[in-house]
């Protein structure tokens, strides 16, 4: 047993080391564990060979002189190498350089505020720490980026060849929103869901009689993604009416996440709807409105194509059209990047399928909710949509 370490003990330690460089009211606090090992750091350091005092000091020397030590025999010069990197020396040039870079886009910005006399719409968030009224433009920046970008683009005509056709697409689709409504699944599930159907069958062709299971699938995967209490696999299961067990659903699962390499994260069009209705000061008619028309864009096979974002701005700009609220401001323009040009193809796709909705019998769950729309925001029904403006924009 070691024998117990007093004041006295220590003391006696640092005189007979001559290790005088700490006080010795530090000295006597040291941890029990730590005690033997910082006193015989001092020994080791003043008991050191001749010959390794020499070469320690040469190394001294030749780092003050700014020159690299040379690895010694047992290091390998590779691992030394790769470890090793060179200071880049910043000069005024490439300060500028970086920092324009990073700025790449706000400079113009910041002119085009000044020069149209742009209203700043997140100055009231400030207090809000919840709102991130500091970067919010840059966290929308890089959403429009991230949905831009190849791997997670989804190209036009994408079911040529298949069984599977864009009529079948949009029954599947109306179906998948009754289970949206059954399990109070949330809106950006059911986008996800559908973009997880897009993405999966224009990488794979799918028989006819695995579609079904490929579209409760993708809505089981954005639920574990989006939703805090997810349906389980077995809920699934049942809206099947026992069409696919819940292996089944279990094996299509692995299948479609391996086929997107796991790659869920795109953005979906409610985030960028609910920027535009903030900037353009939407009333809950309004909002409503878009959200229905939004909606109506997914069943579009033409419009599979479109970014999420410019869905979101084509269906907020009809609903204001149509309610005849208001047209598309500079200020709208400015915060999400869309001109009215842009938005006019979009908007006339949108406005095809309201028209299909009254008489498409086998949308049974949009046409109920066009119903529920229409009551909520005008309160006498569908005759609330003015013909005309629906006509201009069909223009």
């Amino acid at each position: 047993m070691s024998p117990r370490i007093t004041r006295a003990n220590s003391r006696n330690a640092l005189l007979d080391d001559k290790a005088t460089a700490v006080p010795y009211c530090l000295r006597s606090r040291v941890p029990l564990g730590n005690a033997s090992n910082v006193i015989g750091h001092s020994k080791a350091a003043d008991k050191l060979p001749k010959k390794e005092k020499t070469a320690r000091l040469k190394k001294e020397r030749t780092k003050a002189k700014g020159k690299a030590p040379l690895p010694e025999k047992n290091e390998n010069i590779s691992m030394v190498c790769e470890t090793v990197k060179q200071p880049v020396t910043h000069t005024a040039e490439t300060v500028d350089v970086s920092q324009g870079a990073k700025r790449q886009g706000a400079d113009p910005q910041t002119f085009s505020r000044l020069l149209l006399d742009i209203q700043d719409v997140d100055s009231a968030d400030a207090v809000d720490a919840g709102m991130c009224s500091e970067y919010v433009l840059d966290i929308y920046s890089y959403l429009q980026q991230l949905e831009a970008r190849v791997t997670m683009a989804i190209r036009p005509c994408y079911l040529e060849g298949q069984e599977i056709t864009g009529a079948m697409r949009a029954v599947a689709i109306d179906w998948l929103m009754q289970v949206q409504g059954e399990f109070k699944l949330r809106q950006e599930t059911m986008f996800m869901t559908v973009n997880l159907i897009d993405s999966f069958l224009q990488k794979t062709a799918v028989p006819k009689k695995y579609f079904q299971l490929v579209c409760v699938t993708a809505m089981l995967i954005a639920s574990k993604y989006e939703e805090i209490y997810p349906p389980t696999v077995g809920d699934f299961a049942f809206v099947t009416d026992g069409t696919y067990t819940c292996e089944d659903m279990r094996r299509m699962e692995k299948i479609i996440l391996k086929t997107l390499n796991y790659s869920l994260g795109k953005p979906v069009a409610p985030h960028f709807l609910q920027r535009a209705c903030k900037v353009g000061q939407a009333g809950p008619r309004e909002q409503e409105f878009a959200t229905f028309l939004m909606e109506l864009a997914v069943l579009d096979y033409d419009l599979v194509h479109v970014a999420p974002s410019l869905i979101a701005a084509a269906a907020f700009a009809a609903s204001l059209r149509i309610l005849g609220s208001g047209e598309w401001s500079s200020i709208l323009q400015h915060y999400t990047g869309y001109k009215e040009e842009t938005l006019a193809p979009v908007m006339q796709g949108i406005v095809r399928m309201l028209e299909k909705v009254t008489e498409e019998s086998k949308w049974q769950e949009m046409k109920s909710r066009y119903a529920k729309v229409s009551t909520s925001v005008c309160g006498v029904g569908a005759k609330c949509v003015s013909s005309e403006n629906v006509a201009k924009l069909l223009c």
